[in-house]
C-alpha cells in the first residue's frame, strides 16, 4: 500500500472501530437476551449502538470532509510529498504541523 493508502485507512479507523462496536452491541443484546443472568443489562446495553452507530457516522464525515478539502488543495500541504498536514502543534523548538501521509514536520 501507498502512503496515501494508509493515510486513508488511519482517517477511517475511528470510524470503522466505532461500527464494530455498534455491531459487538447489537449480537450482545440479541444473544443476551436469552440468558438470564445477563438479561437485566440489556436494556441499558441496547443504547450502545446508537450511539456507537451516531459516533461511526460523525467520524465518518469529519474524515470525508478533512480528505475532501485536502483534494480540493483547501488544507496546508506537506512541501516533501503534497500530503495534508495536521492541526497546529507545540513543540521544543516551536509550532509545527505533522504531514498525516509521510509523518514529517513542518514549520507554519
Amino acid at each position: 500500500m501507498s502512503r496515501y493508502a494508509w493515510m486513508v485507512v488511519r482517517a477511517y479507523l475511528p470510524a470503522l472501530l466505532a461500527l464494530a462496536l455498534a455491531v459487538i452491541g447489537m449480537t450482545w443484546t440479541s444473544v443476551s437476551g436469552n440468558v438470564h443472568a445477563l438479561s437485566p443489562l440489556v436494556p441499558y446495553v441496547k443504547w450502545l449502538p446508537p450511539i456507537a452507530l451516531l459516533a461511526a457516522l460523525v467520524a465518518g464525515l469529519v474524515a470525508t470532509l478533512r480528505l475532501w478539502r485536502w483534494q480540493s488543495g483547501k488544507t496546508p500541504l506537506c512541501a516533501g510529498c503534497g500530503g495534508p498536514l495536521g492541526r497546529l502543534q507545540q513543540g521544543p523548538q516551536g509550532s509545527y504541523r505533522k504531514c498525516l501521509a509521510c509523518g514529517a514536520r513542518q514549520a507554519p
